[in-house]
């Protein structure tokens, strides 16, 4: 950005006088944030390449899981290399203030995609007289054989009318300090369950990306992600929000986390949070470009 920029608004004295700018920083960021391919983080790549961003998740035939039992306190095998998924999650888009007659919320869509070598496969094993369906990931070997270990349980969503995997991902909403680091943790979700399907191509150049969708359904049967496809929640479906009701106007951090608790094994689970700045005043959500908050924290001294 120029010298015209959002970071030209904020002081060198903090983004606390900033709070007194909002209207000013508001209309600056509305006019100069970027689209969402200038907002992906390095190495983190989202493209459609003709996909219908309107896929159905549409049941998918039943699929039986492995006959095979979990390995032993599901541990790999030593002398084997496996080929795990790697969960990212790009920042959150579609920000904005809603009001509904439970209160005023931030919805906003959220996006997980598969960077790793292998898919995520997950298999549903139901259990009829407990009504339960338990699920193992179903993961390959260099060498070709399979191993898979439980993961959690397929669970029925009433409002979505299919089945979901539990606690895949967790929505929060912090204040931030001077510099843009996490403050206080002002909303969060309860652990949000998911259809995990192919709904877009993610990395495009990805070699391991199969071309077409290879999960597409959300039965309890199997559901999934394939290296290089991502799984978007649009900003109307239900539980795409956060509660605003205790939250006042100010500059705040919206985080989205996969698989917080690492149930699922990828090859890395550092990088599973997505984080989007935003300037919320009234009935408005405008993200803030991570320009401005990166140039302020080097010019307070901090990492540049």
């Amino acid at each position: 950005m120029g010298s015209g920029s959002l970071a030209a608004v904020i002081p060198r004295h903090g983004l606390a006088r900033a709070r007194r700018c909002l209207p000013a920083v508001i209309a600056l960021s509305w006019a100069l944030t970027p689209s969402l391919p200038a907002l992906r983080l390095s190495g983190w790549p989202l493209g459609n390449e003709g996909v219908s961003p309107l896929f159905s998740r549409g049941e998918a035939p039943e699929v039986q899981a492995l006959s095979s039992p979990p390995p032993p306190d599901g541990a790999f095998p030593v002398d084997e290399h496996i080929l795990l998924p790697d969960l990212l999650t790009t920042p959150p888009t579609s920000v904005e203030v809603t009001n509904l007659p439970t209160g005023r919320v931030l919805r906003f869509a959220n996006t997980v995609w598969n960077g790793g070598e292998g898919p995520l496969d997950l298999h549903g094993v139901t259990d009829v007289a407990a009504r339960r369906t338990r699920v193992v990931q179903r993961a390959s070997t260099a060498a070709g054989s399979t191993t898979e270990w439980p993961v959690g349980e397929f669970v029925w969503h009433p409002t979505h009318t299919h089945w979901h995997l539990d606690g895949f991902a967790v929505y929060q909403l912090w204040s931030i300090d001077q510099v843009g680091d996490l403050d206080n943790l002002v909303a969060s979700s309860d652990k949000v369950s998911f259809c995990l399907v192919d709904v877009e191509i993610a990395d495009p150049d990805n070699r391991l990306r199969p071309p077409a969708r290879e999960y597409t359904g959300c039965g309890r049967g199997r559901q999934g992600l394939s290296v290089g496809w991502g799984d978007t929640y649009r900003s109307y479906i239900d539980g795409q929000s956060l509660p605003l009701d205790k939250v006042g106007d100010g500059l705040y951090a919206l985080v989205s986390i996969a698989n917080p608790d690492h149930r699922l094994r990828e090859t890395e689970a550092g990088n599973n949070t997505g984080l989007v700045y935003l300037a919320i005043t009234a009935d408005r959500a405008t993200i803030v470009p991570i320009r401005a908050i990166a140039r302020e924290r080097c010019l307070s001294g901090g990492k540049c």
